[in-house]
């Protein structure tokens, strides 16, 4: 039957990263765009994270953004957005474990923060995990331009949706991409350009009515509260 569904929230980077994929490998599926502040019962019941992206693929459900990336790589035909060799694969994973487990945590406290001597502190760790990103690239990059070198890969699609809402932080707290991070600046540029970049993107008109609770520290649906939390979907 190979019947696939994707609960998704268009607002959601971590959705848009899998609907990202859905896109770059052409994979029909049924869209249900939910609403975070008020998830129905019946999709709470569905995963224990209670958060968006959630699949369902005939019988078989599946959660966690980038599991449900490397399930879709894996089980449907196309262009792979994996190495193809396991170290390959695995610095592909370490990547996308150091961007969610310990980038992101600081990203997101910066916007929470409310104390603006602490946003201070937080924009400049921010900045050095920029740095470090940097150097990343210019290790594993090669001439790129992209994550991994010459071809799209689940690592681009992970990241991406969060600096696409790099204007928002820059909005409500003055955050830039350091200027010395040029490989980035590129990479981002790079990406932007492709279908499945486009087809999921928004302005920073878009962004800014919903992230202002997270701006002011009113934000307290499941999302707000797994950013919080620092915790990857």
């Amino acid at each position: 039957m190979d019947r696939l569904t994707l609960y998704s929230a268009e607002v959601c980077p971590y959705a848009q990263r899998t609907r990202i994929v859905l896109h770059e490998k052409t994979i029909a599926h049924e869209l249900v765009e939910l609403d975070l502040n008020a998830l129905p019962a019946w999709f709470l019941a569905l995963t224990p994270a209670q958060r968006v992206p959630v699949i369902r693929h005939d019988d078989f459900i599946l959660w966690e953004s980038a599991t449900i990336n490397e399930y879709l790589d894996g089980s449907f035909p196309g262009h792979s957005l994996r190495p193809t060799d396991e170290r390959g694969r695995a610095v592909m994973r370490n990547e996308i474990r150091h961007f969610d487990h310990v980038f992101l945590p600081v990203f997101y406290k910066l916007l929470f923060e409310q104390d603006e001597c602490q946003q201070a502190v937080l924009r400049e760790e921010t900045q050095r995990g920029f740095e470090f990103l940097e150097r990343r690239l210019e290790t594993i990059q090669g001439d790129g331009p992209y994550w991994l070198g010459t071809e799209m890969s689940l690592a681009d699609a992970a990241m991406w949706p969060f600096f696409e809402r790099l204007c928002v932080f820059h909005h409500y707290r003055g955050l830039s991409l350091p200027a010395t991070c040029m490989r980035l600046q590129r990479w981002l540029e790079v990406v932007a350009e492709r279908a499945s970049a486009r087809s999921t993107a928004h302005d920073l008109a878009y962004f800014v009515p919903y992230y202002a609770h997270y701006a002011d520290g009113t934000a307290n649906g499941l999302s707000a509260q797994a950013f919080r939390a620092g915790a990857a979907n």
